[in-house]
């Protein structure tokens, strides 16, 4: 039997996938007005944010970082971070333009 290396989160919860480190500038809508955000990791499946007031745990949320728009739930939130799940995984073509967009972001 094959041996499988598996991800887990500070939670303790196995990932379904690699999370890329990212540092992305984002907007997260879904209240009263639109939050800027700072992506920090991201995957085709969900994204970690932070911010200075996240959005409250379980709420619907649109991520919006320039035309890409993604529906997603706020899985936990707590201490300025947020976790999103989105509600259909990105395209593995968009998850490549925006890991090259951070490449190419200056520091």
């Amino acid at each position: 039997m094959a041996a499988i290396d598996i991800s887990r989160s500070e939670a303790g919860h196995a990932r379904r996938e690699q999370r890329f480190p990212v540092d992305l500038a984002a907007i997260v809508r879904g209240g009263a007005a639109d939050l800027p955000v700072r992506l920090k990791d991201l995957s085709r499946h969900g994204a970690l944010g932070h911010c200075l007031c996240p959005p409250p745990a379980l709420s619907r949320v649109t991520l919006v970082r320039g035309e890409l728009q993604i529906e997603a739930r706020v899985a936990w939130a707590g201490r300025g971070r947020f976790g999103l799940e989105f509600a259909k995984p990105i395209r593995a073509t968009q998850l490549l333009v925006q890991l090259s967009l951070n490449r190419a972001s200056p520091a």
